[in-house]
């Protein structure tokens, strides 16, 4: 009788959690390298992104998210732990494995968040075309990751968490087939050249193939059942890859799309609206609070990361955005932005922007050789000439009026009050937070990173020259 009745409440117990488990979705992440919101869902009509739009219609698309950083490894080390990067001390692009700094001992990251959460979880490698199964956490992992990289163990494994992601519109850009050049809108911080239209050409040409990608995994959720209750996140790990863009903490840089489907007939929070567009202020980060959220987790006291979906949810009035060592530039600036204006704040000025450019960008970037000519022969327009001029100390935009961020406002009569309101914020932030980038890096660091610089320019040397060829023919 006891054996039975143990037998019965066993058998209870596993019926109810199969039913708390039956009741959790699926969460996917696909992830797009190196992409601004570029899509025709935002407003961009060269593009032909169908698939986005798609489930940006009948999910949820929102226009003011921010990336932690300009770029892949400190803006996924915040992605992996809702912590910014600076908090961590893993805010240079990228360390040598001996010198990643160990996370703190309260931190976790996702993966091992939701798993607490009853999710299996993955980091997909080899589907639809994608899946790199890329990381570049820049600090040591504490234990296990990822459950898996096999799409096929992943979905034998309910409720699972996962993340596709894809390099298609990561450099070098392969084709401008089908891309429209003469309808291109041609920031006006870049000549309006052959060069610049085709190289934009390119990074939209990309944009397209994942756009492809995407409907192929949708396709793939569908065939496999999988549609009904999954939740898919399509966004970026930061902005695009341009001069200007990627490495700075301009909109370029740190703007990202990011579209929420839940499936028709699931539970949703309080604040998903299908079809509608949020338009507050949010960080990166904010998605890994809302996806424990989802899990039916609760946000952890040390993560920096806020719910967004949620009835009580609170709204960002700020969004703060780092940049650190890029290679062998030795950089350091902090951002503040409101909904109107952004404060930036060079504590480091290593040289112009152009200058600022690692071997690998003058290798691939044909527009970093462009500006150099033009500067050259005076052929560029003010607000080109200045991604060849110092940096300023300070930054100052009004994003409403200049969303280009040209027109630097310090000094300018009637900005001296949101100039200091801003500069007051930042410093609290970078107290509170604990910035760890503003403190002196080691000798070790220090060496690593010239190191680096000295060996990828040598080995890049050839690239270099052959790319400035290229361009210099249309001068010919």
């Amino acid at each position: 009788m006891k054996t039975l009745l143990t037998l019965i409440l066993y058998t209870s117990l596993s019926m109810t959690m199969f039913a708390q488990d039956s009741e959790k979705l699926n969460i996917l992440w696909i992830i797009a390298e190196d992409m601004s919101p570029d899509l025709a869902c935002y407003g961009n009509k060269v593009v032909t992104t169908p698939n986005i739009d798609s489930l940006a219609a009948k999910g949820m698309r929102f226009s003011n998210v921010f990336t932690t950083a300009p770029a892949c490894s400190p803006s996924r080390t915040a992605l992996a732990t809702g912590v910014y990067q600076t908090t961590l001390g893993a805010h240079h692009m990228r360390y040598s494995t001996e010198l990643r700094p160990d996370l703190p001992k309260a931190v976790k990251v996702l993966p091992e968040l939701m798993r607490e959460n009853g999710y299996y979880t993955g980091n997909i490698k080899g589907i639809c075309g994608t899946g790199t199964g890329k990381d570049d956490w820049q600090f040591n992992v504490p234990g296990k990751s990822w459950d898996t990289h096999s799409w096929k163990d992943l979905t034998k494994r309910q409720p699972f968490f996962a993340q596709i992601n894809s390099s298609q519109s990561h450099r070098g850009f392969s084709s401008t087939k089908n891309i429209a050049k003469e309808k291109i809108k041609i920031p006006p911080y870049y000549p309006d050249h052959p060069v610049s239209r085709h190289d934009w050409a390119g990074y939209y040409n990309e944009i397209n193939k994942f756009d492809r990608q995407v409907g192929d995994i949708l396709k793939r959720l569908e065939a496999e059942d999988l549609a009904k209750n999954t939740i898919v996140c399509v966004f970026a790990d930061h902005g695009r890859p341009m001069i200007r863009g990627k490495n700075w903490l301009y909109d370029s840089g740190t703007q990202i799309p990011l579209v929420i489907y839940f499936p028709e007939g699931m539970k949703k929070p309080k604040a998903y609206q299908a079809g509608k567009t949020n338009t507050e202020l949010l960080s990166a980060i904010d998605l890994v609070a809302e996806t424990v959220l989802i899990a039916g987790g609760k946000i952890p006291a040390w993560m920096q990361g806020r719910s967004f979906l949620r009835k009580d949810s609170k709204p960002r009035n700020y969004i703060h955005t780092a940049a650190d060592r890029f290679g062998n530039v030795d950089t350091c600036s902090r951002a503040v932005r409101t909904d109107r204006f952004k404060y930036i704040r060079n504590f480091k000025t290593p040289g112009s922007i152009n200058e600022c450019t690692t071997a690998y960008r003058r290798a691939s970037h044909p527009i970093y050789h462009l500006l150099n000519i033009m500067e050259d022969k005076n052929l560029l327009t003010p607000a080109q000439a200045q991604l060849l001029k110092p940096l300023a100390d300070e930054e100052l935009y009004d994003l409403v009026n200049d969303p280009y961020e040209t027109l630097n406002l310090i000094g300018k009569k009637g900005f001296d009050t949101i100039h200091k309101e801003l500069k007051e914020r930042m410093a609290e932030w970078i107290e509170f937070s604990k910035d760890k980038g503003l403190e002196k890096d080691s000798d070790a660091i220090v060496e690593h990173f010239r190191e680096y610089g000295n060996t990828t320019m040598k080995s890049r040397a050839k690239s270099i020259q052959k790319r400035r060829l290229s361009v210099e023919k249309y001068f010919k």
